[in-house]
């Protein structure tokens, strides 16, 4: 293929112009373009790390010495809770996101990502929660339970309001990162350019693609543990009391089911850097398969690993097994990745340039790091070094090994194609060995220390037990490795003003981001690439099997459409192109709705009730009016002419349609959702001698079988509407829909009758906290879905015939969600009222 595009300037400054991103006050604030929202992220995580890396620092100087009084043990665990919230939840997985937002559309030959306002959305809920997390200091409630929060300490009787600042705050950074999962599933399932099959996509596109189907079920179920946890300590339920009923091992199982993906969260996207950049200076890459599958097999079976961390909680010595040996089959599908690289590089002499130094730094350090952790997946060898600085070495050896260094090593590498400059070669060099040395100085000597028995956690140690030198040498590498990062920061800084222009394609890469100008314009490709290899840029190839369309199709969008914003999506396998997807321009919704969910989680925290509906009626209306269609551009896109010269629909429904996409991932989110709640539920039966708990009864059933029997009947009246829709049939229609809405809205009543008649209190024991919470969950899933079907039938009424357009594709949205809420109700109620009489 071309790698340069040749542009007509006439269309080029009319994209601008349709493309343009706001500046000033208050325009900036209503930014969704994918390119400036990944700069933010990656600006705001990496503030946060160096805001983590100083308290660091404070801990370190506390334990130069023996004895030292230089940090109190109260505030030494506030600066620990703060320093791993910090790294785990607000800069590794949030740079990686912003990292992911701005290369993936470039590297797929797309003009934006798939859900612009969604990605601000995103953003600004990252970015609040992490300004709630550094609140506390404000008011002097730091949290001080540790970044994994482990109850009882974490409940209200051993933590105070801090530990509030970190839930809710956890809460909105959660809602971010799963924002970003369906982002980046949908963007590479459906923006890929012509030509691109899957086993045409570069191996970072691939990372992403499998941490961010990963974050869809991980984020969410830390998301209702953090739900779980804040619901015990302002409501007083008892999940996690062990003296009512609950379990505190409980909220172990749910962290640890997000906490150990989410190391591959992190360590996945690494893996398409280093991929990346060994494919580049080594002008090929081995193993392209392997490694692929590779990231497959290591998102799998993290999901399966979370055990892990639990060996010393007296779990039965089969799941201990079973977990043990998951373990050792993840470190094989690393090995597989590691030798693909080594394989690659061995005899090409690649220049040692910074991105190649950090490369080559991760190897050693992750190779390392990933020996400790067979070592520790042994569950007596596990039993000896748990909670000892010997884990805390092997943490750092992985996440900063296997994180840190290819996030280095990928700025080095992009950052000419993101700011148009090249960063400084010495200084890189000298980044890198101040880095490395730093680091292994640091976090070497920690494994000794945890094999000599020093406890993780610590704020001082006695001088008798001959670990001072060990100490003074750790604090020693913490401040080289801080100056590492330093001379990087003043690096980019200088590179800016001074460095020397990096043009389109300075390093001789393989992939499509290297065609556009550094930094490319706001939208990103002047026409859609056809690419017929792995190495577009490198090789060419055809495309097999619908080349002429994918010409057609890529002549018409080239340097338009002007009117609106626009890009080609493809076909989720072949990459064969299916429609011309519109795409939402700048928007202050997005900030509407996360300011609404702030001051919403803020007012509670205060306990401001009614500024809490506030907030709620905030952020839902700001929902219903981003969701609800907007007939202007509805009826703009029916008259554009671009759609027909392609050959190609502008208005999409089923699995053509993002709409259609993004809803099957909300099913999935909902999906886990329900499944970390039944998890809670069954585990607390599990181990409870009585169910239910105490004196109360067995429930009734008459009632709510009938109830429930009205919410199944619904999924028959909603399939008779839809079958009438597509046969015209306008009154059938309208009956089908108005007999779903009455039968659904009666269940709400009589679900709300049974609410208020229910004779225990939430707070009496952990089952009555599960029975509340589950007719709660029930109700609210119940009461969207009849505002969905509302708005289904206003609309029908108006657009009937439009049997093949956006009506069509609403109903298509509608139905799944309302077939889920069926289907939900009825696992509702075998869990509420069939299984207290059979288990």
């Amino acid at each position: 293929m071309d790698h340069i595009e040749q542009r007509d300037p006439e269309l080029h400054a009319a994209l601008e112009k349709t493309w343009y991103s706001p500046t000033g006050f208050p325009a900036w604030f209503s930014e969704v373009n994918n390119r400036p929202l990944g700069v933010r992220f990656m600006v705001t995580s990496f503030t946060f790390f160096l805001i983590g890396g100083m308290l660091t620092l404070l801990m370190r100087i506390q334990l130069f010495m023996p004895d030292n009084t230089f940090l109190s043990p109260q505030t030494f665990n506030q600066l620990f809770t703060m320093h791993g919230s910090t790294m785990m939840y607000l800069f590794a997985v949030p740079f990686l996101e912003g990292l992911a937002l701005y290369m993936l559309p470039q590297m797929l030959g797309s003009r934006d990502v798939a859900y612009p306002r969604l990605t601000a959305l995103g953003y600004w809920c990252y970015l609040f929660g992490g300004l709630i997390f550094y609140t506390s200091f404000l008011v002097g409630e730091v949290p001080d339970a540790g970044w994994f929060a482990y109850t009882p300490l974490s409940g209200r009787d051993y933590s105070g309001l801090g530990l509030d600042f970190w839930a809710l705050g956890l809460a909105l950074v959660e809602i971010a990162g799963i924002v970003a999962g369906v982002e980046i599933v949908v963007t590479v399932l459906k923006f890929r350019c012509p030509g691109m099959s899957l086993g045409r996509m570069p191996p970072f596109v691939w990372s992403m693609l499998v941490v961010g189907v990963m974050s869809l079920f991980a984020f969410t179920t830390l998301l209702i543990a953090t739900l779980l946890l804040e619901l015990d300590r302002a409501t007083g339920t008892q999940f996690f009391n062990p003296h009512r009923g609950g379990s505190s091992l409980l909220w172990q199982h749910l962290f640890w089911f997000f906490g150990h993906p989410e190391v591959y969260i992190i360590f996945l996207p690494a893996t398409g850097i280093v991929s990346a950049i060994v494919t580049t200076f080594s002008r090929r890459l081995l193993g392209y398969v392997f490694i692929v599958m590779g990231m497959i097999v290591m998102g799998f079976v993290s999901f399966g690993l979370w055990v892990h961390h639990m060996y010393t909680t007296g779990l039965p010595e089969l799941a201990m097994h079973f977990f043990a040996a998951a373990s050792l089959m993840v470190a094989i599908a690393s090995a597989v990745q590691i030798f693909a690289w080594i394989a690659t590089l061995w005899g090409r002499q690649p220049p040692l340039n910074a991105p190649i130094l950090f490369t080559i730094g991760f190897v050693v350090i992750f190779v390392l790091g990933g020996m400790t952790g067979v070592m520790v997946a042994v569950v007596p060898f596990d039993w000896q070094v748990h909670d000892t600085y010997f884990i805390v070495a092997h943490l750092h050896y992985v996440l900063i090994g296997g994180v840190v260094f290819p996030i280095m090593a990928g700025l080095y590498y992009w950052l000419p194609k993101i700011t148009g400059r090249m960063l400084n070669p010495k200084l890189g060099h000298l980044s890198f060995w101040l880095t490395f040395i730093g680091f292994n100085l640091t976090f070497f000597i920690m494994h000794v220390m945890g094999l000599f028995g020093m406890p993780r956690r610590v704020y001082t140690y006695a001088p008798e037990l001959g670990l001072e030198i060990h100490n003074q040498l750790a604090t020693v590498g913490t401040f080289m490795l801080s100056a590492g990062f330093l001379v990087f920061v003043w690096d980019f800084f200088r590179s800016l003003r001074h460095g020397e222009l990096a043009g389109r394609d300075p390093w001789g890469g393989d992939t499509l981001e290297w065609t556009t100008e550094s930094p490319p314009p706001t939208y990103g490709f002047y026409g859609a690439p056809i690419v017929g290899s792995r190495h577009p840029l490198w090789y060419g190839g055809s495309v097999p099997g619908g080349e002429a369309l994918a010409e057609l199709a890529v002549a018409e969008v080239r340097g338009g459409p002007i009117p609106f914003r626009a890009t080609l999506a493809t076909d989720t396998v072949t990459g064969k192109p299916l429609s011309i997807q519109y795409l939402p321009g700048p928007s202050y919704v997005p900030l509407y709705v996360a300011t609404g969910f702030v001051l919403g989680l803020v007012a509670i925290l205060m306990k401001l009730y009614l500024v809490a509906v506030a907030g709620a009626v905030v952020a839902v209306g700001g929902l219903i009016y981003w969701l609800y269609p907007r007939q202007e551009v509805l009826e703009m896109l029916r008259s554009s002419e671009v759609g027909r010269r392609a050959g190609l629909p502008i208005i999409t429904t089923g699995t053509r349609s993002t709409a259609w996409w993004g809803a099957v991932c909300l099913l999935i989110i909902l999906s886990t959702c329900l499944g970390a709640m039944l998890y809670a539920y069954f585990y607390i039966r599990l181990y409870s001698d009585q169910w239910p708990q105490g004196s109360i009864p067995a429930p009734e059933l008459a009632v709510p079988s009938v109830a429930f029997a009205l919410l199944v009947l619904t999924s028959g009246s909603f399939w008779w509407a839809n079958r009438s829709f597509r046969l015209g049939k306008p009154l059938a229609i309208q009956a089908g829909l108005t007999m779903t809405l009455v039968l659904g809205a009666i269940f709400l009543v009589t679900k709300s009758f049974l609410i208020s008649q229910i004779g225990f209190s939430h707070q009496e024991n952990a089952y009555a906290s599960l029975f509340y919470l589950f007719s709660c969950y029930v109700w609210l899933q119940v009461l969207v879905g009849l505002v969905l079907l509302a708005v289904v039938q206003i609309r029908v009424w108006q657009e009937h015939q439009d049997r093949e357009g956006f009506m069509k594709l609403h109903l298509q949205v509608t139905g799944l969600y309302w077939y889920f809420t069926v289907v939900a109700g009825a696992i509702v109620y075998a869990t509420l009222y069939l299984s207290p009489y059979v288990l």
